[in-house]
């Protein structure tokens, strides 16, 4: 292929990447409107989960008694009724079974994801009702555990185990750390590590437990965390390796971050008033979102920096109303390719549902090699490329060759894999002496650009 030719699909590579996504390094945050929007036919909403297996969003509807099920684009699939009180929710790790904590029913429910019906009811023996029944869900240490009230005041972990040929629940786990049901998170990469979270509205509580004994161990735990306290915690989420946790309180008024070792700050994430939601996806991209009329409602940020790289706002239905998130109401397809966000209508009160594909995001390409080296002898390239999120498993580089600058031909001479860390290599032998020019190209994916670089290397004789 020639070297103009080359250019030329960069240059549209380049453009189409421009067109798909203004959000450029080094340009500040970009916000857009939700992709698709749909309303909802919920009059409540608590907690939702994503199946990637059957593409389906799964939507607790805790007053409704039911549990709404949509497609990715948010059209209603099925209204799974005679769920009382469907608070947390929860999928198993193959996406076939979805758990529902029925707060009212002090049970939890087995829903099949492919048929949609409920195929098994498990008593927690907690009670029932808002001071006893189960109220969120988290899959860890091979059980399913949940957060419960045990009175008025106190709360407690529970888990869920069936593994063996009866369902075996234990209780009472946590209770001198908790004054209300808790929080829970878990992720899968770390099944060993769960971390619960609770609010008495003035000061928050947090627990890390080592569950891969079968019983709830605490690590660490802390008191009212970060440096300006945690007043009416919200939502919280693990990043993908279990080691920090991100929480969403309504103040102070940006999203903070703890290390599971040991509870201690590790940053916080600029967003506005009042943060009420959190999500993670497998790359450790942090989705957080805050209740606020007159701010951007989702913002998004790679992990460990606290500047957005990209927002979203959802518009209200007229001047006088407002379009809010909803508490909780984030979540990741687990692919990463989008966000499902949940809002409210301040004039209609109608719930929707709103669908936030993942951003392109420029990249960069630098290229490294010595400033010479002999002909016929091994030298080798080496490079990195660079973007606000990471880059999955799979990516390569195409490496091309020009070996004489005035010619303007070029040929591609191999391929590199890209690592997560967006590093890559790769060894030549050249042949031609003189001035040779290697030029890396990543063809982007659906969340990143087109980029190139080049290096140019003095080959001398043998």
């Amino acid at each position: 292929m020639r070297i103009r030719q080359f250019a030329e699909r960069a240059a549209l590579s380049a453009a189409l990447s421009a067109a798909l996504s203004l959000s450029l390094l080094g340009l500040g945050t970009t916000t857009a409107a939700a992709d698709t929007s749909t309303s909802l036919p919920i009059s409540s909403y608590r907690d939702m989960a994503v199946d990637a297996a059957h593409q389906q969003v799964f939507l607790s509807d805790p007053f409704g008694g039911s549990v709404l099920v949509t497609d990715y684009t948010g059209q209603v699939v099925k209204q799974i009724g005679g769920e009382a009180g469907a608070w947390g929710v929860a999928l198993s790790s193959d996406f076939s079974t979805l758990y529902v904590a029925l707060r009212d029913a002090g049970a939890i429910a087995a829903i099949d994801t492919a048929t949609l019906q409920e195929t098994a009811r498990y008593d927690t023996g907690t009670g029932a009702g808002a001071y006893a029944g189960p109220t969120s869900l988290a899959l860890a240490g091979g059980k399913i555990w949940f957060g419960y009230s045990t009175d008025t005041w106190h709360g407690a972990l529970g888990s869920l185990d069936l593994s063996g040929p009866q369902p075996v629940v234990t209780r009472d786990q946590g209770l001198d750390t908790f004054r209300g049901a808790p929080h829970l998170a878990a992720t899968p990469q770390d099944p060993d590590t769960l971390v619960a979270a609770e609010s008495d509205g003035n000061a928050a509580s947090l627990a890390v437990y080592d569950v891969s004994t079968g019983r709830a161990d605490a690590q660490a735990r802390r008191v009212d965390p970060g440096p300006d306290g945690c007043a009416s915690l919200q939502d919280l989420a693990l990043t993908p390796d279990a080691a920090r946790v991100v929480v969403a309180c309504a103040s102070p008024y940006y999203h903070q971050a703890f290390r599971t070792a040991d509870l201690s700050d590790d940053g916080r994430y600029t967003t506005s008033h009042y943060p009420n939601s959190v999500a993670v996806a497998p790359d450790g991209t942090i989705a957080a979102g805050i209740n606020g009329a007159s701010s951007p409602d989702v913002y998004l940020f790679p992990q460990g920096d606290s500047t957005a790289f990209h927002t979203w706002d959802f518009p209200a239905s007229s001047p006088y109303t407002t379009n809010t998130l909803q508490s909780g109401g984030l979540a990741w397809a687990p692919d990463g390719s989008r966000i499902f966000a949940v809002t409210e209508d301040s004039g209609s009160s109608s719930l929707s549902l709103q669908v936030l594909n993942h951003p392109q995001v420029d990249t960069t390409v630098t290229v490294r090699a010595p400033a010479s080296s002999p002909r016929n002898q091994d030298l080798t390239l080496n490079g990195k490329l660079v973007a606000p999120v990471g880059f999955g498993t799979g990516s390569t580089v195409d490496i091309w060759r020009l070996d004489d600058p005035l010619a303007g031909e070029g040929t591609m001479i191999g391929s590199a894999t890209v690592a997560a860390d967006g590093t890559f290599s790769y060894t030549d032998r050249p042949r031609a002496k003189g001035a040779v020019q290697y030029t890396v190209q990543y063809y982007g994916d659906a969340r990143h650009a087109y980029a190139h670089g080049s290096v140019t290397v003095d080959i001398t004789s043998d």
